[in-house]
């Protein structure tokens, strides 16, 4: 088409091809211009994010040989911090209410039965064998005792010499003696008649006035009538 005779191209098919090739360079130009103006703006990382490496967590044995880990016999624990408390801090107040003390229930412990002085004097008397009836016995000299139920002890009213009258035998406690128990008529029996203020005064307040029991201890100066 743009060839003359003799395959030569002509002078306009040179200037065709000139301007379609400017056209295309300029075409090209403004299609990169408008693409640019377009799209936008993208922002690049400051910092790239490095790779992260897994943690191994290696146990080491503190007892096996070559191990790093000290020696739990040889260590030594680090001091304790002491608790150093500030000084502006102020400890609010509890708001439950104190705690009452538990008070145990008190024992009670029962009192001793009340005995009366006839019952204690009979505590005096082990293995008591009271005689079918009152016995005669003589003595050659005899200490005469009485029990003193409110004292609680034993005291001699003084010596008899002859017969006496005894109603029973009996063990006295505490010595382990045998002895005889006497009825005595105060101030009257036995020769014995001038006993002392003190000793008529405990025998009132025993509440005797006239006859009271006493005993003699049997022994070879004592026979029976």
């Amino acid at each position: 088409m743009c060839r003359q005779s003799g395959g030569v191209p002509s002078f306009r098919c040179w200037l065709r091809l000139f301007f379609l090739t400017c056209s295309i360079f300029l075409l090209s130009g403004c299609m990169t211009v408008l693409q640019t103006s377009q799209m936008p703006p993208v922002e690049r990382p400051s910092v790239l994010p490095r790779p992260t490496s897994p943690t191994v967590t290696i146990a080491i044995d503190p007892t096996s040989p070559g191990s790093l880990a000290p020696d739990p016999a040889t260590a030594v624990p680090p001091p304790e911090a002491s608790a150093v408390l500030d000084p502006t801090f102020t400890p609010l107040p509890s708001l439950d209410p104190p705690h009452a003390p538990e008070i145990l229930p008190t024992l009670a412990v029962p009192p001793p039965p009340q005995l009366t002085y006839e019952e204690r004097w009979r505590l005096q008397q082990l293995d008591r064998q009271v005689f079918a009836a009152p016995l005669a016995f003589t003595t050659t000299g005899s200490e005469l005792w009485w029990y003193d139920p409110v004292q609680q002890q034993s005291v001699i009213l003084g010596r008899i010499n002859g017969p006496f009258v005894g109603q029973a035998r009996f063990i006295l406690r505490g010595q382990g003696v045998e002895a005889l128990e006497v009825p005595y008529q105060v101030n009257v029996s036995y020769g014995l008649t001038a006993l002392s203020p003190a000793l008529l005064e405990r025998i009132r307040v025993a509440g005797f006035s006239d006859w009271i029991e006493t005993y003699v201890f049997v022994g070879s100066n004592i026979t029976p009538l």
